[in-house]
Parts: structure tokens; sequence; C-alpha cells
């Protein structure tokens, strides 16, 4: 089949369920045919497709149209202008994370600290962490060895030497005693009924226990800042990041728990994203 007959068929089909048909299609045609998007605008509309290429491209927008996420079709989701793999194993990175990411970096420097990332799922957080920070440790956690598996090719790829990956769900993937400068985290923190699992189709593929997180969405929040105790030294911080009506409901838990100097950060939007704890 020529390029052009295939093309104005993908963006017909995308076009009934997908509102960014357009780019869509061009991100999958890309990824088959191995070109960069400028790569494939310079083709030439007649150019005749492979069985194979044909095949596998028509496989991927039937999977885009039924509502599968385009970073789980195209293998990988770009975070803090770097690459990483995902896939149905882990949450995506979404840009409203590189709020917690650039709150961290603005409360410390280079000098050498200990970090903990608890539920790292991609590690996208760990691995754009250490590249700005070398002279940190890191500790990635994750309950799925799957996610770890995923984590791991990412810590590689970036050829990092500063992450040590661990299994275990939240602080029970620490030795007693073991004590960190900074513990940070992006729990699951969606309600079981919350709207946006019934609005937003490309949730359903991802794995639902990163994303619920009991009847109101606060089960892991509140649990990481009562297990956080125990692994953070005298003047450690915790950071989270929440939902966007959460804010008031995290701080209660922070003082509840003997926390201090607590505060919340404002995303773009103005919402109430990350909140943070200083342990003494």
């Amino acid at each position: 089949m020529l390029l052009v007959f295939l093309w104005r068929w993908a963006i017909q089909e995308l076009k009934q369920t997908s509102p960014s048909a357009y780019l869509d299609t061009e991100l999958l045609f890309a990824h088959v045919l191995g070109l960069t998007r400028a790569q494939l605008h310079s083709q030439h509309p007649d150019r005749l497709l492979t069985t194979f290429q044909q095949k596998n491209i028509q496989q991927l927008i039937a999977r885009r149209k039924l509502g599968e996420p385009i970073a789980y079709l195209l293998g990988r989701q770009e975070f803090w202008s770097l690459s990483f793999e995902v896939t149905p194993e882990v949450l995506i990175p979404r840009p409203e994370t590189e709020l917690l990411v650039q709150q961290v970096l603005d409360t410390f420097c280079n000098k050498p600290r200990n970090i903990v990332d608890l539920g790292a799922g991609s590690a996208a957080i760990s691995v754009v962490l250490a590249l700005a920070r070398p002279a940190w440790q890191f500790v990635a956690t994750d309950c799925s060895p799957g996610a770890l598996q995923v984590a791991e090719r990412n810590i590689h790829r970036y050829h990092l030497q500063t992450i040590e990956l661990r299994q275990g769900d939240w602080c029970q993937a620490l030795t007693a005693g073991e004590k960190f400068d900074v513990i940070l985290s992006n729990p699951p923190y969606l309600a079981a009924d919350d709207r946006h699992l019934q609005t937003e189709s490309a949730l359903a593929y991802e794995p639902q226990n990163a994303l619920i997180s009991g009847k109101k969405g606060l089960n892991d929040l509140e649990i990481i800042i009562r297990q956080a105790r125990e692994h953070l030294q005298q003047d450690g911080f915790l950071f989270l990041e929440h939902g966007y009506q959460q804010a008031d409901f995290v701080k209660e838990f922070f003082l509840n728990y003997g926390y201090q100097e607590i505060k919340n950060y404002k995303d773009l939007a103005g919402h109430q994203r990350v909140s943070s704890g200083k342990w003494n």
C-alpha cells in the first residue's frame, strides 16, 4: 500500500476517538518506519510500504483507536526532556510530576545526600535527579518486579551508578534503622470512584495499584507519611505529590505525625500538587 493512502486511512480512523489524531498518526508512522517526524514528512507520498509495515501500522492504529495510551504503543515517554522506556507495568510519567522534581532540586544543592524514591515505577524521577545531582545516592523502590525491570533498563540507559533498586511496599523495602536525608514519592492518590477513571479511557491501561488508593485516594499518602518517620535523618524531608484537592488532608497527616515546616507547592495551573514536611 502507498504511504499516502494508509496515512489518510489512519487519520480518519483516529478522528473518531482521539483528539490528537494527526499527532498520533505522525508518531506511530515514524515509529514503525524508524524515522523522525521531520524525516517522515520528507517521504514521497507514493512510497510503497512493505506488508509488514502496513500490518504493524494498522495494528497500532486499531489499539490507539480503542484508547490505549500512545506512550505504551511507542514504548517510551518523555519526561524532563529525557526519553524513558514505559510498559503497562509502570505508570506513564506525567508533566505534573516535574513539579516534585523541581522542588527537590530547588531545595537541595549538590552536596552528598541519601535519597529514597518510593514507588519509583519507571525510575524517571530518580534518573532525572541523579543526572542533575551526581553527588547524591539513591534507593528506588517498587513493589512490582515488572516495574523494577523497566526501571533497571532506564537506569542503565543513562549509565547511572548511583541508584540502587529494591523491591518492597513503601518503607518495607528499607532496612530497620536505615536513615535518609530525603524521601520522596509520587504514590497512588485517586479515589476508587474518581470520575477520571470513567472519563479517561487511557487510565484503564495503566497499573491500577499505581493510581488508586482506597475510597478517598488518601490511604497510601498517610502510610508513607507515617512510615517515613522511621527512616528520615534528623532535619530530613519528605516530599509527596498528591491530588489537587488533597493538600489540606496531606497537611493534616503531616501535623498528626509530628512533622514541621510543612509546605505546599503549586503547579502552573495554580493547584497545590506537592507538599513537604521536615522531620526533627
